[in-house]
């Protein structure tokens, strides 16, 4: 893993500096010549609980573990020309054993305890061919007919004159953070063009183990409609079809969007989810691992959504949703796949009652399943979050959340609750120190496995410049 790894690494290096090469004026760019932006998160997390009371646990009762995460954008924008990169790393404290309710993925990453991912790392060059090509090399994201992560060449050509057209065009080698790197290529393009100002048509595909391909629609016919479809497909078979419109009165702020979405049922087992860090299929499981609940069934959902602005209580929006989900087979339910039926409710509130620098959140939402082979769950949520700053420096904030039973679990009437609070400081214009504490009750926990409760310690401190 390690040796693949650096191989890896080495080829998004080359990469760069291959494009360093084809570059000769920004060689000799001085430092003064550059824009740099800096963000780095730095974490310490201490958890603990009472001791577990199940044989095939340990009796560890508390975890500590170090989070770093950097990122960095270099521009010379004169040149056209900037580098851009998001790094992570993670080291666990105390030498967690297996069997701890708090092993995670760090814990297992060898005897050393640590991870270091790199989540992009690219060079790009705009302004080509008289601004109409942009050219990006190195680990980076693409997005279209699948969101993909890849070490690589992506490259973008606008042609304005020509219904507006852009392409992109992308490929290079698949990256897959947490299992053995394949060495199989990928690549895919994005097609859209603007028949009218107001619309955009596209076309992606991506090519890996399968095809995959869809086609999109977004149309803003005025200023209060917005229509958007999109229809995907693995090869021949269609993956889903998904469309929405979000009507806006700006006189009185309401914002109401309905949507429909119809999931299909799969063709073969790498169908599903096939967003390369992830499959079902056997043949590519070696280098393709993800967990996962289990495999979806085809439905049909329908999703409504209101947001209103109440008049005369300045900073006041109530919202509501309502979500239905059934199954187009009967025959498909089983404990991960069912219909359902949930609607949420609450409200948002900025600065009320004339109080600078606060805000309040209050929701409920209920859940409920309609089963013919297993325990119809039925869970009430109600969460809460509180915030309020002082001097403009200092931030305190709390939050609830409780929910009646977990429909996941099939048993009834075991429910959970969190609490959270926390204090942020801006020490100077350029960094933010945030101390944490969260505590968790979870009545399944404590049946399963003698765990009352867990609490959290988390001090965080952000930096910019």
């Amino acid at each position: 893993m390690a040796g693949l790894q650096w191989r890896r690494l080495k080829i998004v290096v080359g990469l760069i500096i291959g494009c360093c090469l084809l570059a000769p004026p920004v060689s000799a760019l001085e430092l003064g010549d550059v824009d740099i932006t800096l963000h780095s998160t730095t974490e310490y997390r201490l958890q603990w609980s009472d001791s577990p009371a199940d044989y095939m646990l340990t009796d560890e009762d508390q975890d500590q573990d170090f989070f770093e995460t950097l990122s960095a954008d270099f521009n010379w924008r004169e040149h056209g020309l900037s580098f851009s990169t998001m790094m992570s790393y993670a080291k666990d404290l105390d030498g967690t054993r297996s069997g701890s309710i708090f092993q995670d993925y760090t814990d297992s990453r060898g005897d050393h305890r640590q991870d270091f991912e790199c989540y992009y790392a690219y060079l790009e060059k705009s302004g080509l061919f008289d601004d109409a090509l942009t050219l990006r090399a190195g680990r980076q994201y693409a997005y279209g007919a699948e969101n993909i992560q890849f070490d690589g060449l992506w490259a973008r050509y606008d042609v304005p004159q020509w219904l507006g057209l852009e392409v992109e065009a992308f490929g290079g080698l698949v990256v897959q953070h947490y299992s053995e790197l394949g060495p199989d290529g990928i690549g895919g393009a994005n097609l859209r063009i603007h028949p009218l100002t107001n619309l955009a048509l596209d076309l992606n595909a991506v090519f890996f183990e399968e095809t995959s391909w869809e086609t999109a629609l977004y149309w803003q016919p005025s200023d209060i409609f917005k229509v958007r479809s999109r229809v995907a497909f693995i090869n021949d078979h269609t993956r889903f079809i998904d469309g929405g419109l979000e009507t806006t009165i700006a006189a009185t702020g309401t914002v109401f969007d309905a949507s429909f979405y119809r999931r299909y049922s799969i063709a073969s087992k790498a169908d599903f989810l096939f967003d390369f860090s992830y499959t079902l299929d056997e043949a590519l499981s070696s280098e393709l691992n993800r967990l996962y609940l289990m495999q979806e069934e085809s439905y049909i959902e329908f999703d409504l959504r209101l947001s209103q602005p109440v008049p005369f209580v300045d900073g006041l929006t109530v919202y509501a949703r309502y979500c239905n989900r059934t199954l187009s087979d009967d025959n498909d339910e089983n404990i991960y796949n069912t219909d359902f039926q949930r609607i949420t409710t609450g409200f948002d509130l900025e600065e009320g009652f004339g109080i600078k620098g606060s805000h309040i959140s209050l929701g409920y939402s209920k859940w409920w399943e309609k089963r013919d082979k297993f325990y119809e769950g039925e869970s009430t949520s109600w969460f809460a979050d509180i915030e309020q700053e002082f001097f403009e420096k200092l931030e305190c904030s709390l939050c609830y959340y409780h929910k009646t039973e977990d429909v996941n679990s099939l048993i009834e009437n075991e429910a959970s609750t969190s609490y959270r609070a926390a204090v942020a400081y801006q020490l100077c214009e350029h960094s933010r120190l945030e101390l944490a504490y969260e505590y968790q009750q979870d009545d399944f926990y404590e049946d399963e496995i003698g765990v009352n409760h867990i609490n959290s310690l988390n001090v965080t401190l952000d930096l910019d410049f």
